[in-house]
Formats: C-alpha cells, sequence, structure tokens
C-alpha cells in the first residue's frame, strides 16, 4: 500500500467514526427530545388538572376558608405573655407559629412580642428596655 492509499484509509476511517459519533448524537438527541415532550405533557395535563379544580372551587359555595387570613379580618390566635418560667426557645417558636398564623408583617411581631414581654424585665435583667408607645 502507499503512502497515499494509507493516508486515504486513514481519513476514511475517521470519517467513519465521526459519522457514528453524530449518529449517536442524533439519538441521543431524538430520546432527549422524547423525554422533554412527555415533560411537556405532564405539565399540561397537571395545569389543566388545577385550572379544574380552581373552576370547581370557584362554582363551590361553600368553598374552604384560606389557610391564612387576610391580615385585616382579626386575630386568629394570640399569644400569652412570656413569664420567664417557659424555656424562651419554646415560647419564640409558639410566638413565630402564632404570628405566621395571623399573617403578621416583621413590624406587627415586633410591635406584638414586645407587649408580651413588657412584665418580664426581671428576668431579662436592665438590659431590656421597652420603650411605652
Amino acid at each position: 500500500m502507499t503512502r497515499l492509499e494509507e493516508q486515504r484509509q486513514a481519513v476514511s476511517q475517521a470519517l467513519e467514526n465521526q459519522d457514528q459519533r453524530i449518529s449517536a448524537i442524533e439519538t441521543s438527541q431524538k430520546i432527549v427530545e422524547e423525554q422533554l415532550q412527555q415533560v411537556k405533557d405532564q405539565v399540561k395535563e397537571m395545569i389543566r388538572e388545577e385550572l379544574r379544580e380552581l373552576s370547581a372551587g370557584e362554582r363551590s359555595l361553600t368553598a374552604a376558608a384560606p389557610a391564612f387570613p387576610d391580615r385585616h379580618t382579626g386575630v386568629v390566635a394570640k399569644p400569652y405573655p412570656y413569664n420567664g418560667k417557659t424555656s424562651w426557645d419554646i415560647y419564640y417558636m409558639q410566638f413565630e407559629n402564632i404570628a405566621r398564623m395571623n399573617n403578621w408583617s416583621n413590624e406587627e411581631k415586633a410591635c406584638v412580642l414586645t407587649s408580651m414581654l413588657r412584665d418580664c424585665r426581671s428576668y431579662f435583667g436592665k438590659s431590656l428596655r421597652i420603650r411605652p408607645t
């Protein structure tokens, strides 16, 4: 075999390898496109189901109340004053749960917490200064 024929055969083999790689990539691309279409179909079905549930809920006159009430409709639960005997971590966790149920802003939480701490200055020491409003 001459050198030219060897080079031609090497180029031919390289092209064949490239064709195989391209074919493998195209196959992978088709699989990914099929999977993507399946996901799109699933999402569309989920959206349809959500819309059906929403429209059914709108038609229902006895729809359930929202999990968190409107901030201006009143207090759902009221925290008890902190007495210094209960663990602070437990009290604060309960306070945060009540604040979440009442949908309080950070400012509202600060005001309520301040009022719940008024009688426990001795527990916190003199460092706790609560200014009257």
